[in-house]
């Protein structure tokens, strides 16, 4: 099984055919694990052919663009299939969209069907006469939800006449190719607002082929905390297992408590992640069980964070340099981790450099943008569907700019600093947020933070941090936290301005949303933000 899918070629790599093999080779075995039972992979390429003719005969074809607006569950893996196999392109959507953020990924995306779980119906009728392009809404557990189908503004159909037995039967075959576009993935917006990422077939299974050797998660179990329509737990996750003849257990969202309760139910070797979760389960109190696990490695995890999580759980932490736009750019040769660094340069699939803001290349050891070239057809986002002056921006000078700032060392190991954007400008110095950010981040009654850069009088820029306080710390006075910033860093990043919030604002993949931080008030300051130099002047 494994030997046969090292192909030099990426013409198999099409979402359908790949189902098909792996269901012939594994039919009865589970691929998709849930606490209530398992589907083995032969229950979902038949659900998925029965998916496929039913969407055809509500007129879905080739190319044409389908919302999917699902929970994490089986349906949501049946239909990616169903509409890979039609050639249709499927567009996942974060179920906590609504209102303007829904009519805008819907509406700039061309959706002509959308796919919606009952509990989110509701929120079709507010922004139905501004989606001329929406032609019918297909409801999931719409009548025992009790859904008024009649009222969403939109023909609407339950999904169960998908699977009617009148629809057909046989196997379905489009005769899809791998340069197919498989779907549009919004980005997160970290610096406005989101943008469609078209994404090949051969773009989502190099990302999840390729994070099976990073991992060595080949016929694992891997465990998925992480929402289903976005590209890490869709791609590394459920697609990884799929190519890896293994299976993905998936719940509905993360939760410390009953984390490594699922991980032994599961018997899981390899957890889907995002930063913020091994923080929060090396903040959990000590246990007797703490090691009495499966699991072998957390990606993608911070690297810095391999030690601790290694000392306290005996697990190692995973981290690669991949986005939806490019997949793996960086990884390391499995085992071969460097604390910080999320790899060497992916040579199979991409040049890789360090540019300046002229896109001359930079040597070790100086910090600038990743820019990346494909080596191989499609393995690379075509563009951001209807945003041809962002596609034209990002793919200027004949390399992909990734929009992140890092540097490489003299063995040619990545190493993220930050979001260009997120880069302070102070006095002459290049500030990283993110280091800013993890110092602050340790003091005993902060939760969390967020830097940015805001205009100086002087020149530059000067820094403001908004801090979320620990619930029970008690209050925090911003000059006791300024106090701490001078003791520990240095002082260009000490913080000008503090400003403390209840919440940071997120985007739809749990990023900080900083452009929104840096649209409060005139140009990030408000009258609750406090200025240290005006402190200063005036004691009392």
């Amino acid at each position: 099984m494994r030997a046969s899918l090292r192909r030099e070629t990426l013409e198999g790599f099409v979402l359908g055919d790949v189902l098909r093999s792996q269901a012939r080779a594994h039919r009865t075995e589970p691929f998709l694990r849930f606490r209530d039972g398992d589907v083995s992979y032969g229950e979902v390429d038949t659900t998925a052919d029965r998916m496929a003719r039913g969407l055809a005969a509500l007129g879905v074809g080739r190319g044409h663009h389908v919302g999917v607006m699902l929970p994490n569950c089986a349906d949501i893996v049946h239909l990616v299939f169903a509409l890979a196999r039609l050639g249709a392109v499927a567009v996942p959507i974060n179920i906590d969209y609504r209102s303007e953020l829904l009519r805008h990924v819907l509406a700039t995306s061309d959706t002509r069907w959308l796919i919606v779980d009952a509990p989110y119906a509701d929120r079709i009728p507010a922004i139905a006469d501004r989606l001329p392009g929406l032609g019918l809404v297909i409801v999931r557990d719409g009548a025992a939800s009790g859904v008024p189908m009649g009222a969403l503004g939109k023909p609407a159909v339950e999904m169960s006449t998908l699977l009617a037995r009148e629809n057909g039967d046989g196997e379905v075959n489009a005769g899809v190719r791998f340069s197919d576009l498989q779907a549009i993935m919004y980005t997160s917006g970290t610096t406005g607002p989101s943008k469609g990422a078209m994404v090949p077939h051969a773009l989502a299974l190099t990302c999840a082929y390729d994070s099976l050797n990073y991992l060595d998660r080949w016929g694992k179990t891997i465990y998925c905390p992480l929402p289903l329509f976005h590209a890490a737990a869709l791609w590394d996750g459920m697609l990884s297992a799929l190519l890896g003849g293994g299976s993905i257990a998936i719940v509905e969202r993360f939760s410390a408590s009953r984390f490594w309760d699922d991980v032994r139910r599961f018997d899981a070797r390899v957890t889907m992640s995002v930063f913020s979760m091994i923080p929060i389960l090396l903040n959990q109190p000590p246990s007797p069980r703490d090691r009495d696990h499966p699991m072998e490695t957390f990606y993608m995890g911070k690297s810095s964070l391999d030690e601790p999580l290694r000392e306290r759980f005996g697990v190692r932490s995973v981290e690669t340099y991949t986005s939806t736009e490019a997949g793996i750019a960086t990884g390391s040769p499995y085992g071969e981790w460097r604390t910080g660094s999320c790899g060497t340069a992916h040579e199979e699939r991409f040049h890789v450099a360090v540019v300046d803001e002229h896109d001359r290349e930079l040597g070790p050891g100086e910090p600038g943008e990743l820019v990346l070239r494909p080596k191989q057809p499609f393995v690379l986002t075509t563009g951001y569907y209807g945003a041809w002056e962002a596609t034209a921006h990002c793919f200027r000078n004949m390399w992909f700019h990734t929009g992140d700032r890092v540097w490489r060392d003299d063995d040619g190991y990545y190493y993220f600093l930050d979001r260009m954007k997120d880069a302070i400008r102070r006095r002459g110095e290049n500030i990283s947020a993110f280091d800013l950010e993890s110092e602050i981040n340790l003091h005993p009654a902060v939760l969390e933070c967020a830097a940015i850069g805001v205009p100086s009088e002087l020149e530059d820029e000067d820094i403001k941090v908004s801090v979320v306080v620990r619930p029970g710390a008690g209050p925090l006075d911003p000059a006791e936290l300024i106090a701490y910033c001078e003791e520990r860093l240095p002082r260009s990043m000490v913080p000008r301005y503090v400003e403390l919030v209840d919440a940071l604002p997120r985007t739809p993949t749990d990023k900080v949303a900083k452009y929104k931080l840096r649209e409060e008030g005139e140009n990030g300051l408000t009258a609750t933000t406090w200025d240290r130099e005006a402190a200063q002047k005036d004691p009392a």
